[in-house]
């Protein structure tokens, strides 16, 4: 059985796929591999092959099909396969979606050096640019091949990298792929380990004490907010563990982001923690976020 991993924009894929290589002594398929290899069956360069992929879709074909071919012919073994669509593709594999709220990817963004190719005003307009961005790749994967690449169901395990380590976060991959080979029937599928950290409330602490059961959580701009478990997710966000076990709330599957998403929610986590401090039913300072996610409250509640 492989695994395939992809995820969001800034999440840390290509690290914690080095680490799986480096510490544990995985192959890793990459698309930039790939692409690679068919680039030399051709006898082109790999820019040159860039430049015929955003113009021919047949070249995306062909890097679906080596995926196909490839996990079928080692299948006797386990092979990591880094690429945006090797969970459509791969053979008997462990989909693995890494998630990280576009807000701390924002903040990733920019304290790296990207050059000219990525240059963004402040951490709001980061944010914005990689929701775009992941929006237009969606689109494009779901015209080409008629599935949604953001869809939680479309995976078994859903990782967030906020709070975790990449060290870590390939360890847990690993525990997790196990546990899925042992028992696939039984896993529960999709299966999300969320930091408590970048789950949104979406009532006062209050209205949290008293809601029993697990962490339930609707996705909406790339962002996860809390729709029941309200006295869990408190004693998670007190407690701090690297992540934490939620679950989807029916209907609320989707990661894709919205055209023009609302402001960087900070003002959201400065609610949480003053909420726990004064004990209080205060109210967010920004009415928009609100209503929005109450909204998805009252749609997706379980």
């Amino acid at each position: 059985m492989h695994i395939t991993i992809t995820g969001r924009l800034g999440s840390g894929k290509t690290t914690v796929c080095r680490i799986l290589s480096d510490k544990y002594g995985y192959e890793i398929y990459s698309t930039g591999k790939i692409n690679r290899a068919i680039a030399a069956e051709k006898g082109i360069t790999a820019l040159e092959m860039n430049e015929l992929m955003a113009k021919d879709l047949s070249f995306d074909h062909m890097i679906d099909d080596a995926v196909s071919r490839i996990s079928r012919e080692m299948r006797d073994r386990t092979l990591i396969f880094d690429s945006r669509m090797a969970w459509h593709f791969a053979c008997d594999s462990f989909k693995v979606f890494m998630h990280i709220d576009p807000a701390i990817a924002a903040k990733r963004v920019m304290a790296d050096d990207r050059g000219a190719v990525e240059k963004y005003t402040d951490a709001d307009d980061a944010r914005r640019q990689l929701l775009a961005r992941a929006t237009a790749e969606n689109t494009r994967y779901r015209r080409i091949y008629g599935t949604d690449n953001l869809d939680y169901r479309n995976f078994d395990l859903v990782a967030d990298s906020a709070t975790i380590t990449p060290e870590a976060l390939a360890a847990l991959i690993l525990s997790e792929f196990e546990l899925y080979r042992s028992s696939p029937a039984e896993y529960g599928s999709p299966k999300l380990m969320l930091s408590p950290l970048s789950i949104y409330p979406t009532a006062t602490v209050g209205e949290m004490e008293r809601e029993d059961g697990p962490i339930t959580v609707a996705v909406m701009n790339g962002s996860h907010y809390a729709v029941g478990g309200g006295r869990a997710l408190l004693a998670a966000m007190k407690e701090k563990p690297q992540t934490v076990r939620a679950y989807l709330a029916d209907g609320a599957g989707s990661a894709a982001a919205e055209k023009d998403p609302p402001p960087l929610p900070a003002t959201e986590k400065r609610f949480c923690a003053r909420s726990k401090r004064n004990s209080a039913s205060a109210t967010p300072r920004s009415p928009r976020y609100t209503e929005e996610k109450l909204k998805i409250r009252n749609k997706t509640a379980p």
